[in-house]
C-alpha cells in the first residue's frame, strides 16, 4: 500500500511538461491580482480625503461668512471689561518685576528659622505681611484695564519692596536675636 510520491510526480504527464511561457503567465496573473488589491486599500483612502477635504470647504466658507460683518464682533467683544488678575495681564515687563519681588520674598522667607524662641516675633511681621499682601491683592482686583495708569503700577511695586524690606528687617531682627541669645549662652558657659 506504500506509495513513493517521487515515483507518483514522475508518471505525471502534467508535472513534466509545463508550458513553455508558464512563467510569464503565473507573473501576470499575481500582478492582476495584486492591483485589484490594492485598488482596494487605496479605495477608502480616497474617500476619507475626500470628505476631509468637502468638511474643510464646509468650515472655511462658514468662518467666511461671519468675518464679512465685523461690527457685530466688535460690539460684543468691548462689551466685558477686562478683568486683571496680576501685573502680567498688564505687561510682560511688568510681569518680570513682580516675578522677580514674589521669587525673592518666598526666598527669603523660605531662609528664615522658624523656633520656639521667634516664633511670637515672626508671627507679627507675617502680620504685616499678611496685610501688605491682602492691601496687593485688592489693589489688583479693583483694577480695569481702563484705569491703569502709572502711578497704579507704581503703587503696586511699592507694596512689593515694602514686604521684601520688611523681610530684610525681620531677617536682621532675627540675627540680633542670636546673637544676644550666643552672648547669653557664652556668658552662662563662663
Amino acid at each position: 500500500m506504500k506509495i513513493d510520491l517521487r515515483d507518483k510526480i514522475k508518471r505525471e504527464k502534467m508535472m513534466k511538461d509545463l508550458p513553455i511561457n508558464h512563467r510569464e503567465i503565473f507573473e501576470k496573473r499575481l500582478h492582476e491580482e495584486m492591483q485589484e488589491k490594492s485598488k482596494d486599500k487605496f479605495q477608502f483612502l480616497k474617500i476619507a480625503a475626500s470628505i476631509l477635504v468637502l468638511m474643510s470647504l464646509g468650515i472655511l466658507g462658514y468662518q467666511f461668512d461671519y468675518s464679512e460683518n465685523p461690527q457685530e464682533i466688535t460690539q460684543t467683544e468691548e462689551k466685558p471689561d477686562k478683568k486683571i488678575n496680576s501685573m502680567a495681564d498688564i505687561s510682560p515687563d511688568l510681569k518680570k518685576v513682580e516675578n522677580y519681588y514674589l521669587t525673592h520674598i518666598n526666598y527669603q522667607i523660605a531662609k528664615i528659622k522658624i523656633t520656639d524662641k521667634n516664633r511670637v516675633f515672626l508671627d507679627a511681621y507675617f502680620t504685616e505681611l499678611g496685610k501688605l499682601q491682602d492691601a496687593y491683592n485688592k489693589s489688583i482686583s479693583e483694577l480695569k484695564s481702563d484705569e491703569i495708569s502709572e502711578e497704579t503700577i507704581d503703587l503696586l511695586i511699592e507694596n512689593l519692596q515694602m514686604r521684601l524690606k520688611l523681610i530684610y528687617q525681620l531677617k536682621a531682627q532675627l540675627k540680633k536675636i542670636d546673637n544676644l541669645n550666643k552672648k547669653e549662652n557664652e556668658n552662662i558657659k563662663i
